[in-house]
């Protein structure tokens, strides 16, 4: 039975703001992370979490629970 083949991947499902998903294909595009011709945002993660990519936080998370 032929069929598409398996990837050695895992599903991640995730609640995001209405538009971060879009923004993430963006952010993905622009830095070379492509599959079927959109950004990916499987390849970033998995970038991010190889330690390839590194985030800088603009906002310090603890000030933002403090102050809202």
């Amino acid at each position: 039975m032929a069929g598409r083949k398996k990837l050695n991947r895992v599903n991640l499902h995730a609640r995001v703001a209405p538009g971060t998903g879009e923004k993430l294909k963006e952010i993905a595009h622009k830095i070379g992370y492509i599959y079927n011709n959109e950004g990916s945002t499987g390849q970033l993660l998995d970038a991010i979490a190889d330690g390839e990519l590194i985030l800088i936080a603009t906002k310090n998370r603890s000030n933002l629970d403090k102050n809202g």
